[in-house]
């Protein structure tokens, strides 16, 4: 093996603000498209930014809106973030390598996860915030602290001082997802890639066993559960241990993402038959809801599915071959490492159906009306959506955290300075992981090596398949005043679904005898409203 020196990525770092003549045509108001195949756009964008931040080009530019790191002059900031495992982020090597290279001193409040919301929103509503908010989670209200005026907006400053991201917008329709109702941008996003919400995966051990093939319907699906059930599928002489499809905390209704028509899954609208629906009061999920009964009925789901949590789910499939199918992010979350290439992805049921996650999720990093020197940091944040950048963020110093191979693939170093494991050398050497953070996937992230990280490997090859199938929703966006009338309907209405849906599932109420009634009381509670609100929001993102 051969290991790349650091030296090309700490002088990649000193990149420059240089050449910034805009960002194409895209700005912070525009209307885009679905977001376009990131793989191929990122192919793009990583050779042209490699010309942009040249340390040629940093040396010679003398207008007076470039940015040359390291920085002449030392400047220092305050900022927030989240301790990822046990690591706060300026103990990070690349969030030090970062520093280090531009030149810039950052007092950083570091804080558990699970303080992280409560903290920050302390900080934000007492008025005694920092520069910055880094990795702490403010997908939910950075638009709206954004419109408040706590935090500035960055679509000018982005287009003079961050043109690799402001061309990886422009390429991916990207504007789209970080764009507040008044038209400004407010954070940097994360990049998810095409990746699919979390698919059900399903054990081809067991159906090797039983000679079945892959479900293509839910009827088949409920025949495959069936046998799981009925057959001794695990082949231990035990005809009763095995559960057929495990569920935590009541989520079964997810499964309808397989349905034959791409929903989207925040707000559960879709096109039916050519007509916008509010699909939990469609005719379609009152069938789909009957078929959850049934499988409850004749126990092919875990009977304690609405109370047990996905911790405790996790631990049971790890102690033993007992799952058939689960949803989840990966299946060695579930079952463990050791066993997690005995299931497969069950792939959608119709190609171009399933809802991909959102590209761009913004939130991750943001900057308050109490910084000084907002361009500086908005110059530095640019840097991870390049190629070299991305890698500094999702997988760290190179020759530390991580290695290339002669064969081209990566994988992390183990038993070195950033720890013993991955999940250490990952929060100690890499930026992503505990809470979103800024940047770009970098197209080297898909040549991990098997020998480092099959598990993984394995995930992303499984998830692929689906991601291939899937399609991203149109992407809504509401104004202030549909917020407002949103935030007063939508807890009940939500509470309500999940309340109907356990006693429907349970059997605790007929579903013919109680679907009128059930539709009575969401309209009681603004149903009428809220899907109106969907609905402008929709056909707005699809004129």
């Amino acid at each position: 093996m051969k290991t790349r020196k650091i030296t090309a990525l700490l002088l990649a770092l000193a990149l420059s603000a240089a050449s910034l003549s805009g960002c194409g045509s895209g700005d912070g108001s525009e209307k885009s498209s679905q977001a376009d195949n990131v793989e191929a756009s990122a192919s793009e964008d990583s050779s042209a930014s490699e010309d942009n931040n040249s340390v040629a080009d940093a040396s010679t530019d003398n207008d007076d809106s470039s940015i040359v790191f390291p920085l002449e002059e030392k400047l220092s900031f305050t900022g927030f973030s989240v301790i990822n495992g046990e690591t706060s982020l300026d103990e990070n090597l690349a969030w030090q390598a970062l520093l280090d290279m531009a030149n810039i001193d950052v007092e950083l409040t570091s804080v558990l996860p699970a303080d992280r919301d409560e903290k920050r929103n302390l900080m934000l509503s007492g008025g005694e915030y920092p520069d910055f908010f880094y990795k702490s989670g403010m997908q939910a209200d950075a638009n709206k602290y954004g419109m408040q005026g706590v935090l500035i907006p960055l679509e000018d400053l982005m287009h003079t001082y961050a043109p690799n991201f402001c061309r990886l917008m422009d390429e991916t329709n990207g504007w789209q997802y970080i764009t507040a109702a008044d038209g400004h941008v407010y954070s940097f996003p994360s990049d998810y890639g095409e990746l699919p919400h979390a698919p059900l995966w399903i054990n081809k051990r067991w159906m090797d066993n039983l000679n079945l093939e892959e479900p293509k319907s839910f009827e088949e699906l409920y025949e495959v559960l069936k046998a799981f059930k009925e057959q001794d599928a695990n082949g231990n002489g035990d005809p009763d241990d095995e559960i057929p499809l495990a569920i935590d905390s009541g989520i079964l209704n997810w499964i309808y993402l397989y349905a034959d028509y791409l929903i989207d899954p925040n707000k559960w609208v879709a096109e039916i038959n050519g007509t916008f629906s509010y699909v939990p009061t469609d005719d379609t999920y009152k069938e789909f809801m009957a078929y959850c009964a049934r499988l409850y009925a004749e126990g092919l789901v875990n009977q304690d599915m609405f109370t047990i949590t996905g911790q405790q789910l996790n631990s049971n499939g790890q102690a033993g071959d007992i799952y058939g199918a689960f949803r989840s992010a990966a299946s060695f979350l579930v079952v463990g490492r050791d066993n997690d290439d005995d299931y497969i992805v069950l792939k959608p049921f119709q190609a171009g159906t399933y809802p991909l996650v959102d590209r761009w999720t913004l939130g991750s990093m943001i900057i308050t009306d109490h910084c000084e020197h907002p361009e500086v940091l908005v110059a530095l944040m640019d840097y991870f959506y390049t190629e070299e950048g991305a890698r500094l963020h999702y997988m760290g110093v190179e020759g530390k955290s991580y290695e290339v191979y002669e064969d081209g693939t990566w994988g992390w170093i183990l038993g070195g300075e950033c720890g013993e494991d991955i999940t250490t050398v990952r929060a100690k050497g890499a930026l992503s992981g505990g809470s979103l953070s800024p940047g770009m996937l970098p197209q080297l992230w898909q040549n991990m090596s098997t020998q480092v990280d099959p598990d993984e490997v394995y995930m992303n090859v499984e998830k692929a398949k689906v991601a291939a199938l899937g399609a991203h929703p149109p992407y809504l966006v509401f104004t202030d005043e549909e917020n407002a009338q949103l935030a007063t309907i939508e807890p009940d209405v939500n509470g309500y679904l999940n309340e109907y849906f356990a006693q429907v599932v349970t059997g605790a109420v007929s579903l013919e005898e109680s679907w009128q009634g059930y539709i009575d009381t969401l309209k009681q509670m603004g149903l009428d409203t809220m899907v109106s609100i969907y609905q402008a929001a929709y056909e707005r993102a699809t004129e």
